[in-house]
């Protein structure tokens, strides 16, 4: 219960940290924030040594979770104001994709070092090589010498033209509802199938990693194509290999259709934030997309739990699925009926 609520912060802070960061880039400049990206996770170890479950909270919940959201949101409004447009896709799919070879990297590293340092002092490792690399970040920022202008957001509330979000918001949410499911899911799903914990570990890392290549070959997509007919193309593939899942006997082929739909997920995340740019312009965009990314946030603490409830309920994965498939199938309805043309 204590895991999942410093989880579920986690989350609601990452949203956060995107939804406001908009107000952030305004206010003070990249170098500071990455500083300050580098710093909370640092401050957040001593909450954490405080052996409670409410230091989790603060610590990694609250200053972890707002960190990496920050980190993320940062990213993305650097990489689209000195990306032109016709390789916009292709700079924000890495954006994304680096998200998750960060997660393949220490889910290695950490074990590594929970083994040969014991948990706390492996925890401590871990969150100072994690600001290092921040702070190599920010070096290789003002060594770049990208001057970014601040007066290149636009405040929503301040824009008559304001473009209205609800179909985005849907096509996100429900977009990215079988990936966080199957991502929350892996291992009981692997186990309920007779799989190992060898194959789940397997599973985890190879979906991580499949995640990140998905990412970066969506975002090339979508500058040859543009966003929409690849991310419905996308979205049509998740519903068949959802369906997949729903008639699966064999844990092989289970492991198969996880690692792809994972990487799915990664494409949908990672042209989401030029399929929004596009739409609304890029002065506009990092205010929308901040309101947008709430639709991730939803969708993550909704999916696994709504699962694991109809799990319970069921003693099966068999009416998750079911559901699993028809929000997807939404999900490729509201894609489509989004108009979609490219705003400069």
């Amino acid at each position: 219960m204590a895991s999942s609520l410093v989880y579920s912060t986690a989350l609601v802070n990452v949203t956060l940290a995107v939804y406001f960061g908009h107000i952030l880039y305004r206010k003070f400049s990249p170098s500071l924030l990455i500083t300050l990206i580098a710093t909370l996770p640092i401050v957040g170890l001593f909450f954490s040594y405080l052996e409670s479950w409410l230091g989790w909270i603060i610590g990694y919940g609250f200053l972890f979770g707002f960190s990496s959201g920050l980190g993320y949101g940062l990213s993305l409004f650097i990489a689209s104001s000195i990306t032109e447009r016709k390789r916009l896709g292709f700079a924000l799919g890495l954006v994304t994709a680096s998200y998750a070879f960060g997660a393949v990297v220490f889910s290695m590293l950490y074990p590594f070092l929970f083994r040969y340092f014991g948990f706390e002092r492996g925890y401590v490792i871990g969150i100072f090589a994690l600001s290092v690399v921040v702070m190599i970040g920010l070096i290789s920022f003002k060594s770049s010498k990208v001057r970014i202008t601040k007066n290149s957001i636009v405040k929503t509330q301040n824009n008559p033209k304001t473009p209205k979000i609800t179909k985005l918001w849907l096509g996100y949410f429900l977009g990215v509802f079988a990936g966080l499911m199957v991502i929350g899911h892996a291992v009981p799903l692997i186990n309920s199938f007779g799989g190992s914990t060898s194959n789940a570990i397997t599973a985890i890392t190879l979906m991580t990693l499949g995640s990140a290549i998905a990412g970066i070959y969506a975002g090339w997509l979508a500058d040859l194509f543009g966003c929409k007919r690849p991310l419905i193309t996308i979205l049509i593939m998740n519903c068949v290999a959802v369906f997949g899942l729903s008639i699966m006997t064999n844990v092989n082929f289970l492991l198969i259709l996880l690692i792809f739909i994972a990487s799915i997920y990664g494409a949908v995340i990672a042209i989401y934030p030029t399929l929004v740019s596009h739409i609304v312009g890029n002065k506009l965009y990092v205010s929308v997309y901040g309101k947008v990314f709430t639709a991730w946030g939803a969708a993550g603490l909704i999916s696994p739990s709504l699962a694991g409830w109809l799990y319970e309920k069921n003693n099966s994965y068999d009416s998750s699925i079911l559901l699993t498939l028809t929000i997807s199938i939404l999900a490729v309805l509201i894609i489509w009926k989004i108009k979609y043309s490219i705003k400069h």
